[in-house]
């Protein structure tokens, strides 16, 4: 038995009495994992307290300023009494004249695992813990070293990685990732609560109660293709289990598709859904597992379905934790909100949950479905879900929202094996089928995709199943080696294509799916846009041989508002530009900025051109040791390319300093002037400098803007020096500009360190690193 009063917690204890302050007094508890949470904490002064989960407790250290992401910057970190466990999930206000009195938001919180193989209490004793972080704000790895001669004083350092940046964490994202709320919303309790009230009043919903189990799923359509066109929507398909959440005051329930109420399985979502600032509602979306690029994992959510014990759940929450992305709202408040149209009721979804945390809001691209169906392939994801924004929520399935997925997968129904073969354990393959007009068919056998582990799961679930004759009605195989079962069990498969007999070709197993029926596992005839209802193609329409046509998607489509230019308008322009710009875009390997929503829409960067690009578009594949894949990029040779690239949404093109004949030797070198701050008139004296010094030692350069508020310096190279000769010799031309304007010029590259200087970047020269066109 675990020590209630746990002597870490005693420090705490003293400081605080629980007949007056709402912070949790837990004793300690076996460590689930490793913990970290940042909280913000707008004491007698305004600081962020981080906590690491070690030896049952959370070690606790006070940082004033807040964790920086800025690799050089270094915040002093001050450590304070352990705090139990539970004040992971504290947010509220501590009342005036207690310690501590003020308001406190969880400001990010996530896992954390030691860079070196070292015991993290060890560590510390030491005076020096580095860690990666795995949170909803907080990623990469960071280092807690003790100042020389200091007890209580740390330094928190961020490392030089991916989750390295210039901007400041704390204020890109000020909010609690539970609630949503600020700090100050926290303070003012009640406010963010009124603002939704209030809306929900003037949209005129009836007030009713709105039940799960009352209300079936809203499910898509098969679609054929992607597609754009006004009055849709476009959403991520996420890789995880579609459920309800209804919240009535503290009683929170989770619902999965078959009814079952599985709220137990994911008790980290049911703190983060009680948290919320609206106690009454019910919206719809999909619990996932994130791998550690932030991508769903239907494998990692595997060890989270099947699990039934408090024990074992509490284990895996910390080890695989799960996200619940919400996309629709049927009842907020008392309010029935299904007969509203789509775009009102995400809007109110908008209002009530975070963009970050563990339970968050699932956001989406308008009109520009191809777009979006092209980076969800780039980023390997299962597909997107189109939907009518005048559309209202009806249970079932539904033509106003269609499905179009990147990768063919099938849900089938297990009914038997075959006999393990070499030195595999268990069974071989499985034995998959789907119901045809109510008569279960078998399709194939998939036997790859499992690791031992699985193998196991799987057996252990189909021996009480077994039974001497085949499950299936038609087409079951027959001979020696065949094992069958009831037909209750139902998995995912993912495969290349449909054969023409009803098969699978290159069948791989993906997992159980316990959140599904085995009678609803058939086959989906795609849906086909009628006449009246089609959107624009995905691609142009196959040209005759040798024709190159470009077929423009939604010219008239605004991309920037406050001129009123459009999307025809802006290929006009690349199309007159042409034979200036092609002379420089030739044989580059390209990288898009992609807006499907103009210049004030999102954007995203798209490296890999996608399959359906038409047969005369070039595109060259290259490894990218970054990615760790080969990359199929686009090359940009003619003027209709040109119109084809700028007709999926692209402004502005990125190119590569080298081209294909010799990747590994760039023909320029490149000083990125960046102002941040600083005045333009300094961007043009250190120009100016810096073509002083390049006029000395004989060397042509030119200058371009840089596409914002900066200039690019360019020196043209003969193709003899590495991407690292060059960077070299650019750093060097930076330092003597620097010397030469050290008034207004730096190579420091965190923001905060250029006191209001033009910033020298030299950084810009390397293998497959890019300059906008």
């Amino acid at each position: 038995m675990i020590e209630e009063r746990a002597p870490q917690l005693d420090a705490y204890r003293k400081k605080r009495d629980p007949e007056r302050t709402p912070e949790p007094f837990g004793g300690r508890r076996p460590a689930g994992g490793r913990l970290f949470v940042v909280q913000k904490h707008a004491a007698r002064r305004l600081h962020y307290d981080l906590r690491l989960e070690m030896d049952g407790v959370l070690k606790s250290w006070a940082v004033p300023k807040g964790p920086s992401v800025h690799p050089h910057e270094k915040r002093l970190a001050v450590h304070v009494e352990d705090h139990p466990i539970e004040y992971a999930d504290f947010e509220g206000v501590i009342p005036k004249d207690n310690y501590g009195a003020g308001a406190v938001i969880v400001w990010d919180r996530g896992w954390y695992r030691p860079v070196k193989d070292e015991d993290p209490v060890a560590a510390l004793a030491k005076g020096k813990l580095e860690v990666e972080f795995f949170g909803f704000k907080m990623r990469g790895r960071w280092t807690l070293a003790r100042m020389s001669g200091k007890d209580k004083e740390w330094l928190l350092l961020k490392k030089a990685d991916a989750g390295a940046a210039d901007e400041e964490l704390t204020e890109r994202y000020p909010q609690s990732i539970l609630s949503g709320l600020t700090i100050e919303e926290i303070r003012d309790a009640g406010g963010k609560e009124a603002v939704i009230r209030a809306r929900l009043d003037a949209l005129g919903a009836p007030r009713r109660d709105v039940s799960p189990r009352d209300q079936p799923f809203m499910l898509a359509t098969l679609a054929r293709a992607p597609f754009s066109k006004e009055g849709w929507l476009f959403e991520i398909k996420y890789d995880g289990v579609r459920a309800f959440a209804l919240r009535r005051d503290d009683t929170v329930e989770l619902h999965g598709r078959s009814g079952n109420v599985i709220t137990g399985r994911y008790p980290e979502l049911a703190a983060a859904l009680r948290a919320l600032p609206v106690r009454h509602f019910l919206i719809d979306g999909e619990i996932v597992a994130l791998d550690e690029g932030g991508k769903p994992s239907f494998q990692r959510l595997q060890s989270r379905m099947a699990l039934t014990n408090p024990h074992d759940i509490e284990r895996a929450a910390a080890q695989v934790p799960v996200v619940g992305i919400f996309f629709d709202c049927l009842m907020l408040d008392g309010y029935d909100l299904r007969r509203l149209p789509l775009q009102e009721r995400k809007q109110c979804l908008a209002q009530l949950l975070p963009s970050l945390g563990p339970v968050r809001y699932g956001d989406h691209v308008a009109t520009e479905g191809e777009a979006f169906f092209a980076a969800a392939s780039e980023a390997r994801l299962e597909g997107i879900v189109a939907k009518k924004v005048s559309s209202a929520y009806v249970g079932g399935r539904s033509r106003d929202w269609l499905k179009i997925k990147c990768q063919l997968r099938q849900e089938l129904v297990i009914g038997g094996y075959t006999d393990p073969q070499g030195s595999r354990p268990y069974f071989g393959a499985l034995h998959v089928g789907l119901y045809e007009g109510g008569r279960l068919t078998y399709v194939s056998k998939v036997g790859t995709g499992f690791d031992e582990a699985t193998l196991k799961r799987i057996w252990d679930a189909l021996q009480p199943l077994a039974r001497p004759t085949s499950p299936f009605e038609v087409g079951a195989p027959e001979g020696r080696g065949h094992h069958w079962v009831e037909p209750r069990l139902v998995c995912e498969v993912r495969f290349t294509e449909w054969t023409d007999e009803g098969g699978l070709r290159h069948p791989t197993f993906l997992g159980l799916r316990s959140d599904k029926r085995p009678e609803e596992c058939q086959r989906e005839a795609p849906f086909v846009l009628p006449p009246e209802e089609e959107a624009s193609p995905l691609a142009p329409p196959s040209p005759a041989e040798g024709e190159r046509v470009v077929k423009v998607t939604n010219p008239k489509k605004v991309f920037w508002p406050a001129e009123g230019y459009t999307k025809g308008d802006l290929i006009a322009y690349y199309r007159t530009v042409a034979p200036l710009l092609l002379p420089y875009l030739e044989d580059r390997p390209l990288v898009l900025t992609r807006y499907p929503d103009g210049i004030t829409g999102k954007s995203f960067f798209q490296k890999d051109a996608p399959d359906f690009v038409p047969s005369w578009v070039r595109t060259e594949r290259i490894y990218s040791k970054d990615a760790d894949r080969e990359i199929d990029y686009f090359i940009v040779n003619d003027a209709e390319t040109l119109a084809y690239v700028i007709n999926l949404g692209t402004i502005p093109l990125h190119l590569w300093s080298a081209r294909l004949q010799s990747l590994d030797r760039p023909n320029w070198l490149i000083l990125d002037l960046d102002p941040k701050g600083a005045p333009f008139t300094d961007v043009v004296a250190v120009a100016q400098a810096l073509h002083r010094i390049l006029d000395e030692l004989e060397l042509p350069s030119y200058v371009k803007t840089s596409g914002a508020t900066g200039l690019h310096i360019l020196l043209p190279l003969s193709v003899r020096y590495s991407h690292e000769e060059s960077r070299t010799f650019a750093r060097l031309l930076a330092l003597l500009a620097v010397e030469a304007t050290p008034e207004i010029a730096t190579i420091a590259r965190p923001i905060q360190s250029r006191a209001g200087k033009v910033y020298v970047d030299f950084g810009q020269n390397g293998h497959g690193r890019t300059i906008v066109a």
